[in-house]
């Protein structure tokens, strides 16, 4: 009897001790997996600096983003003036884990009919409760491109654009917003294709042409009216003639897909003696800034709003109104902010000189100030 209680005794002692190492072993799980789980509301915000940076071009800021292994696969190149970033949007509601997001990077070319809406994922891990990148893939692109004077769309691997506008679409002449003569017209400039945009939905094209004075106008893309009887019938007086041994020239893809839509064109602005050198748009496509400059080289940024093309009110001008300022480089940081930079002349006074640097501006507030520290 003494023996049988020994060993119950034993085996007891065996279970026992046991137990916590168990327990322990679980408790380490949980906190691994408390480590490993990603707060959204942290994670936009890590991916609202980071895009900051990258914006700035700023690699060294950027790598302190990278986890080891992103860092591994990282290859130093030259930055290229142009095309160069002029905004980004953060998908909302398409996240498919709460570590992967969806981001649009919109890059654009000073004074040069060039722009592209670039959709990245981006993979994020914690490490000891830090947060990094683990991975950037490229999923897709949307580009504007020129041939000649027309505007062509291309989205991802596809050669063969889509035909947008031709400069010979934009109207004879125009109106400019807020000057003391609005009844005033003025030849619209059609030497060169300018600067454009498209925003992140599709649904509409800023589009510009330069010379000496610039032009900027809207194209809506999602309100292409189809001849469809009008290209049928067409088509078939091209086949008889080609019956008859007299037919006309093979058309070319641009005049078919200019017959297949109405092209509309709003004009939004015109600037005399001034350079469109960007164009850009807020996340929802609301909001469009350009970026222009004089003969002088002073340049400075303009606002409209999308919906109706007026002119936006921007209180930072009346402080940076002189010509020792010159305000550049405008990209959002989300549908109501963003950041622009501004420079300073040399001749400058030493008060004017500490205006120098970035500065972040909300459009519903209209309050700005200057950013010390991102």
């Amino acid at each position: 009897m003494k023996r049988f209680l020994l060993i119950i005794i034993a085996v007891s002692m065996i279970l026992f001790t046991g137990c916590p190492d168990e327990e322990k072993k679980e408790s380490s799980d949980k906190k691994e997996v408390q480590n490993t789980t990603i707060d959204k509301k942290a994670a936009e915000e890590f991916l609202n600096n980071y895009l900051f940076h990258a914006i700035k071009r700023d690699t060294n800021a950027m790598l302190s983003y990278y986890s080891p292994k992103l860092i591994e696969n990282y290859k130093e190149v030259v930055k290229n003036e142009n095309p160069h970033p002029v905004g980004y949007k953060i998908e909302e509601g398409e996240i498919s884990k709460e570590s992967e997001f969806k981001v649009h990077i919109f890059n654009a070319y000073n004074a040069y009919p060039y722009f592209s809406d670039d959709t990245f994922k981006y993979k994020l891990t914690s490490k000891n409760g830090k947060l990094l990148i683990d991975e950037i893939k490229k999923e897709d692109s949307i580009e504007l491109y020129s041939k000649g004077n027309s505007l062509y769309k291309k989205t991802g691997d596809n050669a063969q654009g889509e035909f947008i506008v031709s400069i010979e679409d934009f109207p004879a002449f125009t109106s400019a917003q807020n000057i003391i003569y609005p009844e005033q017209k003025f030849k619209v400039p059609k030497k060169k294709l300018g600067p454009c945009a498209i925003d992140s939905e599709g649904k509409i094209a800023i589009v510009s042409s330069i010379d000496v004075d610039s032009y900027i106008g809207i194209v809506r893309l999602d309100e292409e009216a189809f001849n469809m009887a009008q290209n049928g019938q067409k088509g078939q007086g091209q086949d008889q003639k080609g019956e008859g041994g007299g037919g006309e020239e093979q058309k070319s893809e641009e005049e078919r897909q200019r017959e297949k839509k109405e092209i509309k064109i709003k004009s939004l602005d015109f600037y005399s003696n001034k350079i469109i050198q960007i164009i850009t748009l807020s996340p929802d496509g609301k909001t469009i800034l350009t970026e222009i400059s004089d003969n002088r080289g002073k340049r400075e940024i303009k606002g409209y709003k999308g919906e109706d093309g007026s002119s936006l009110e921007l209180e930072f001008v009346k402080q940076f109104k002189s010509d020792v300022f010159s305000t550049i480089n405008p990209f959002f940081i989300s549908k109501n902010e963003f950041v622009f930079s501004v420079e300073v002349k040399p001749n400058a006074t030493d008060e004017e000189k500490r205006l120098r640097g970035d500065w972040v501006y909300n459009i519903e507030t209209k309050k700005f100030r200057q950013i010390k520290q991102f």
